[in-house]
Formats: structure tokens, sequence, C-alpha cells
């Protein structure tokens, strides 16, 4: 891997994920030029003034993060117009035509997400998000109010113990500690967050499972390729703008293909080929096509006359 190569990647990690790595971790993950490598990419980064942060106290954890002041934006920090041109012009820089498209798809991605975010987590949301954060890092219970769950069809309280929070793709991973499972949410499914005084009970409990671009906790996983044309490309990354991210310009015109490891019963993802049948072919793998088979199947004798 070259150098420009490792920043670019450096560069969608702390765009992605604020203040989760350190630059131990990055030396340790990329493992190709140590920790003064690492720290002369920082110096890259930091001379790029596109808002490159470094936590002053222990673990010392970085971010790249547009500089704001209201503190509860911290870990979901919006973008403006300004700082993604700086962005994209580094991307420019530092990458060849090959990983334009995909890397500009990534900051596009995160960028959909925020204004999403600017939009559907005002601050009541982002004090959701801070009190889940600090309940993580206090290792307490919470009771999230209200929870409106498609798998039950009701609205009610939960008692969890929450232990992954990712805003990028609105989920959360905690143990609910009555039905003594670990379960998934929506954040935005949540009306309101209320920390308890009572500790963590399960931690020895608190599996994380992988989540996909559909949102699916699941590390069971397979390897899915789409092609797309415009209307599906659009309708994809519309409901769902993690997916921008693995999404590359296909080779024949106006088309587009995804490739990415999605949950193995296709949860989420069959809605989607379902609901835009015409505009999407799957290339990979075959029990993706007849899992589409099958459910065709149930709704035209379901709908026979």
């Amino acid at each position: 891997m070259t150098a420009r190569e490792r920043i670019l990647r450096i560069l969608v990690k702390l765009l992605a994920h604020p203040y989760r790595f350190t630059r131990r971790d990055l030396a340790d993950e990329f493992n190709d030029g140590g920790i003064d490598a690492i720290n002369g990419d920082v110096e890259e980064l930091k001379k790029a003034d596109i808002g490159f942060h470094q936590e002053k106290k222990h673990p010392y954890t970085l971010a790249i993060i547009p500089d704001r002041r209201l503190k509860e934006l911290k870990h979901l920090m919006p973008l403006n117009e300004e700082d993604r041109t700086k962005i994209r012009s580094l991307l420019n820089q530092y990458s060849n035509s090959k990983d334009a498209l995909y890397l500009n798809n990534k900051l596009d991605s995160l960028y959909d997400f925020q204004k999403l975010g600017l939009r559907a987590l005002q601050r009541p949301a982002l004090e959701k998000i801070d009190l889940l954060e600090t309940a993580k890092l206090k290792e307490k219970q919470v009771i999230i109010e209200r929870y409106h769950s498609n798998n039950s069809n009701s609205i009610q309280d939960r008692r969890v113990e929450p232990f992954h929070i990712n805003p990028e793709l609105d989920t959360l991973q905690a143990f609910d500690a009555d039905k003594k499972k670990v379960s998934h949410f929506r954040l935005s499914r949540i009306e309101r967050v209320v920390l308890t005084s009572e500790p963590w009970h399960f931690k020895g409990d608190h599996n994380y499972k992988y989540t996909d671009v559909f949102r699916i906790a699941d590390n069971d996983q397979v390897l899915v390729q789409l092609r797309l044309n415009v209307w599906g490309y659009n309708a994809l990354v519309e409901a769902f703008p993690k997916a921008r991210g693995e999404i590359v310009v296909g080779a024949q015109a106006n088309t587009f293909e995804f490739q990415s490891m999605i949950n193995r019963p296709f949860l989420g993802l069959i809605n989607f080929i379902m609901g835009n049948a015409e505009h999407v072919e799957v290339l990979h793998p075959d029990t993706l096509k007849a899992k589409i088979q099958e459910e065709a199947k149930k709704i035209l004798e379901k709908n026979s006359p």
C-alpha cells in the first residue's frame, strides 16, 4: 500500500467514525509503516485544513470533523459545502481515477446521512445519543421509552444495556435486561432515553454483530453483487445512504454495480429488490436469485384469482 492510499483510507475511517481510532490503532491496522508512518500521515491531514482533531487526554483518539462548538454534535458533526470541497480536494490529490468514484461516494454517503441527521436528528435526538454514549461509558442501564417495534407491532418501554451505538446506520445494539437477550434498535424509533443508576448486569453477554448497509445485524454474511440502472441506483442510495460507498460505475452505460457483504437471509435486501425489480439485476449469489423466485411465487399464489 502506498502512502497516498493509506492516507485516503485513514481519511475515510476518521470521517465515518470520529473519535474511535488512535494513532496506534491505525498503525496496527495498516501495518506497513509503523507509528512513524501514521504520524507522517496525520501531519498531511493537518496541513489539509479539513478539521483534524485529536483528543487531549488518553486514549488520544482521532477525528476529522468541521470545527463547531456544540458539544452535542461531537460524534455527528455536519459537513458543510466548504468542508466537502476541502476534503474532496484532498481526495483528488491522493487518489487515482479508479478510486475516485468509490471515495467520493463514501464522502457523499456521509454527507447525505448528515443532511438526514440535521432533519431527523434534531437536538432531542442528539441528546438521546449522548445519553446512550454516557450509559455505555459508565456501564449503566437505560430505559428507552416508547420504542416503536416492527417485530412486536407495539410501542413500549425497554430496559437495556447499550454497548454499540451507530448514528451513521441509525442503530443501537443493547442487551435487553427483561428479555435476557441482545436486541437491535433503530435510534429514530426511540422517543426518549432515561439514564438510570442501575449498573450493567450482563456485560459478558454483550455480543456485537456486524450491521450491513440494510441495517441488519448478523455475523453470518454472504457477498452480494447487483447491477442497477439509474432508477435502481437512486432508489438504493436514497433508502440506504450507507450503500453509496459500496457502488462503482458499471461497464455498460448508465449502469452501476453494488457489491457488499449482506446478511445471509437477505433481510432488507429482498424487500428492496422486490420493490424495484425492473431496475435491479442480481449477479451473485444464486441463493439470492432462488430466494427472490421463492418470494415472487408466494406473492403470485396469494394474489391468484
